[in-house]
């Protein structure tokens, strides 16, 4: 067994992201995949790894971390990884770390609670099925996303204004690649479509966003 295991969902974002900055970097590990449907992360061995109870965690080497943020960093030191994904230059690893602090708040939870109000909820839930005046909020928030991720990609055209895409551009590429379920439409925004085309073409990112729809659809 690989010394390092990592523990989620494979529809779920932020573990995506994890996997494929291991499959980029060449970093072996160990998959544990839960069964989303019998939520598997609210298990009571599961709260030893993550006592938040969320996805992912990680073990290595008898060391239990969540955050995929914070897996991210934590595992670069581990593994002496400087690639282009989460280089050592400290200015270029700024900027990253800048934008996936920003990234929760304005990237992950505008698309997540859209598509949890209007797919997740009145699925599994029987939460009520999204009206017109219930859902123009959502749409509201999508809207600012649409004018943030454009004027972010404005710059150097990737997300944390780095020369090349970074780990940073694949967190926020698996967020708009769930978005499909709402759905997103990149049709008026072409600094969005281009960037998400050349993010997607990376075949680590491709075989991650493709198992995730092979997932979503089973459900």
């Amino acid at each position: 067994m690989s010394e390092l295991e990592i523990y989620g969902y494979i529809v779920s974002q932020p573990l995506l992201s994890v996997l494929a900055f291991c499959n980029l970097s060449g970093i072996p590990y160990t998959f544990h995949e839960f069964d989303y449907l019998k939520r598997e992360d609210l298990t009571e061995e599961y709260a030893k790894i993550n006592p938040n109870q969320q996805v992912p965690a990680i073990i290595h080497n008898g060391y239990n971390l969540w955050e995929s943020a914070a897996i991210i960093a934590y595992l670069a030191d581990s593994y002496n990884i400087d690639n282009q994904w989460y280089p050592k230059d400290p200015k270029v690893r700024g900027r990253i770390n800048a934008y996936l602090h920003w990234h929760h708040e304005n990237i992950r939870n505008p698309i997540t609670s859209y598509l949890r109000a209007k797919i997740y909820r009145p699925k599994y839930s029987g939460a009520p099925q999204l009206t017109t005046e219930t859902e123009a909020p959502y749409i509201e928030k999508l809207n600012e996303f649409y004018l943030k991720l454009t004027w972010i990609l404005t710059d150097t055209h990737y997300v944390a204004r780095t020369a090349q895409p970074t780990i940073a551009d694949i967190f926020a590429f698996n967020e708009c690649a769930s978005g499909k379920e709402i759905p997103l439409d990149f049709g008026m925004h072409p600094v969005i479509k281009a960037w998400h085309c050349e993010i997607e073409a990376i075949p680590e990112v491709k075989i991650l966003d493709d198992a995730y729809f092979e997932a979503v659809k089973a459900f």
